[in-house]
């Protein structure tokens, strides 16, 4: 990558990166002539990792931008690595068969409808674009946390089939708005979606049980820090199992925390959602498993990482 960006602007309205974009394209050097820098590659220059808001690089472009960001678009030297370069994936676990990474917040799992980058992107980067890749599971994109992958077709299948059995162990760490302390409980509630995309507790959906042990509550700021096991496995279950029995998680606004709605310097950037243990069994019938500590955005309230045990996840049962 140069040091120079080809182009970069000052926004004088809000809008999508996209189209805050395509308004300026005819600004770009001589180095990129203009008649080239058509929508498709405004969206891949995007999510090749070349363009930067504010200094920091961004991937999604349908970034909302607001009044007086900075934007900065820069000659990719080489855009198929960008995926992978430093921070942009962190591999927990790799061997022959298997590979589990982190996914950060505002990552999806696989590509959106409309294009964009996705975790499994960076992955077959890093395999090569010939590897076979098994896409077994999904996170929600504004969650973070373990996502396990196949590298060959046999491992992929009994993959698959532990998470369709609900054999894969998975837990999670949550924060959610509420008063009151939040007593250990098992939610058996049925999960339907009731728009789409947007999920809801109701008796003509499908089963789905979240249990939840609380590991503390902070009463002066109405937020509790929550331990999760999943027994199903259903789209957005923990976070409409958690709105209709406990409380919204933390800067989860389609599922009802509207807390400094009207303030964005108040709202957080992602949702307090972590995936943070992850345990199958590996083709050869062994059961492995992996630990993954909460980003430092996690935290609403960096004094609630002091509650999480040391040995955390403690085995629970129902």
């Amino acid at each position: 990558m140069v040091n120079e960006p080809i182009l970069q602007f000052t926004c004088t309205c809000a809008s999508s990166l996209a189209d805050a974009l395509a308004l300026h394209q005819g600004q770009l050097s001589t180095q990129t002539p203009a008649t080239t820098w058509q929508s498709s590659a405004i969206w891949q220059a995007v999510t090749d990792g070349a363009v930067y808001v504010d200094g920091k690089r961004v991937r999604d472009p349908l970034l909302p931008l607001r009044l007086g960001q900075r934007v900065a678009v820069m000659l990719a030297a080489d855009p198929a690595r960008h995926r992978i370069d430093e921070g942009l994936l962190r591999v927990v676990h790799r061997d022959a068969r298997m590979l589990v990474v982190a996914k950060p917040a505002g990552l999806p799992t696989q590509p959106p409808p409309r294009g964009g980058d996705a975790l499994s992107l960076r992955v077959q980067d890093l395999l090569g674009s010939q590897a076979y890749l098994g896409e077994i599971h999904r996170l929600d994109r504004d969650a973070s946390g373990l996502v396990v992958f196949a590298l060959d077709r046999v491992a992929a299948a009994g993959l698959a089939a532990q998470f369709r059995s609900h054999n894969a162990g998975r837990r999670y760490l949550a924060v959610v708005r509420t008063q009151l302390p939040v007593a250990d409980q098992t939610i058996d509630e049925p999960i339907v979606e009731v728009a789409q995309g947007h999920m809801a507790t109701g008796a003509n959906g499908v089963p789905a049980i979240t249990r939840v042990r609380s590991l503390g509550h902070d009463a002066e700021r109405g937020l509790a820090l929550l331990d999760l096991q999943l027994y199903t496995g259903r789209s957005h279950q923990i976070r409409a199992h958690l709105a209709w029995a406990v409380g919204p998680i933390v800067g989860d606004r389609k599922y009802g925390d509207t807390h400094d709605l009207a303030a964005d310097n108040g709202a957080p950037a992602r949702i307090a959602l972590h995936g943070g243990y992850l345990a199958v069994h590996d083709p050869d019938g062994r059961r492995v498993k992996w630990t993954c500590p909460p980003p430092a955005d996690f935290w609403p309230a960096p004094e609630l990482a002091a509650l999480v045990p040391p040995d955390w996840p403690p085995p629970i049962r129902r």
